[in-house]
């Protein structure tokens, strides 16, 4: 019986917990380029592509002087997602403005939105920041 009582205190004290979290997800999208590979970060917050050049430079990630984060592939951007506790989801490539883009999901499970992207900064984000 004292058990049971301690398991039924333990449920009620975890569950709201788990009730808040919720996922969060990101798209890693990547473009050769004629200098390397263009990688953006898509939280769902801003457009990622530009009408005439195809992805938004503006969503590359910058670190908090508002200096570009350099990748040197897509894998090294998951292991950088990955280090921020950001788990994979899926792959695929499409094809826009006649340009093979890789598409790399993650998703991470947390209680807000500023709590999933902390200490991960746009360059977009970084100069609302500034203004």
């Amino acid at each position: 019986m004292k058990r049971l009582i301690l398991f039924c205190i333990w449920i009620l004290c975890i569950l709201p917990m788990q009730i808040q979290a919720r996922k969060y997800f990101c798209e890693i999208k990547g473009m050769e380029k004629g200098n390397g590979l263009l990688i953006v970060f898509d939280f769902g917050e801003s457009p990622v592509y530009s009408t005439w050049k195809g992805l938004k430079s503006d969503q590359q990630l910058v670190d908090e002087n508002g200096k570009e984060i350099k990748f040197n592939s897509m894998v090294d951007a998951a292991n950088y997602m990955s280090e921020k506790e950001w788990n994979f989801l899926q792959a695929y490539t499409s094809l826009y403005a006649g340009n093979v883009i890789q598409h790399w999901i993650f998703y991470k499970e947390a209680d807000s939105q500023e709590e999933a992207g902390k200490g991960i900064m746009t360059k977009e984000n970084y100069k609302n920041k500034r203004q």
